[in-house]
């Protein structure tokens, strides 16, 4: 919608999340974000990262869709300083069935973002005085609802993955040609 170009960066094999030096060589005077993706609830090495946007400029947005209560270093995704955008599609650790969630680092960038999503209308606004474009793309209240129930159970829910991953990592190492996901 921007005109943005995607521009794919390696992995880290052992974590398949973004390759911080990979991502640093591909940036240029063009580059308008480093998004990394935290891939089956592994967060990137948002220390290096956050290294990396602050000595290039460019700014950081995490892909926090398959993320959902997980951690870096104590800390929760959407609580690392950055942009973290969530997605509640039917694939993902929480779902209902579409919609997403966007948490900001600062009260700036959530004013910008709240204008974005209220089709261009501050906050407050009855006059539809619209400050710039937007979207209408608001999720509904029944998905909402459904998602705020999950929550309740999310930290146990990650507890048993995590328990069973090292069941399922182990079974999986012993498989010649297989390389699990490291935890």
């Amino acid at each position: 919608r921007l005109g943005a170009v995607a521009v794919p960066v390696d992995v880290d094999p052992g974590t398949y999340n973004i390759d911080v030096a990979a991502a640093a060589a591909a940036i240029t005077s063009k580059t308008s974000a480093i998004m990394p993706v935290h891939m089956a609830g592994l967060v990137a090495d948002m220390d290096a990262l956050a290294k990396l946007s602050a000595d290039s400029g460019v700014p950081l947005l995490q892909d926090a869709a398959h993320a959902h209560g997980a951690r870096w270093r104590g800390r929760k995704v959407g609580d690392l300083g950055s942009v973290a955008a969530f997605s509640f599609q039917n694939g993902k650790l929480m779902t209902a069935g579409e919609g997403g969630a966007v948490l900001f680092g600062d009260a700036e960038l959530y004013e910008t973002g709240f204008v974005r999503h209220s089709c261009g209308r501050p906050r407050g606004d009855r006059g539809y005085f619209h400050r710039t474009s937007g979207s209408n793309f608001r999720m509904n209240e029944f998905s909402a609802a459904v998602l705020r129930a999950q929550l309740a159970r999310l930290d146990e829910q990650i507890a048993v993955r995590e328990q069973r991953w090292q069941v399922l990592s182990g079974l999986l190492d012993g498989i010649d040609g297989v390389v699990p996901q490291a935890g």
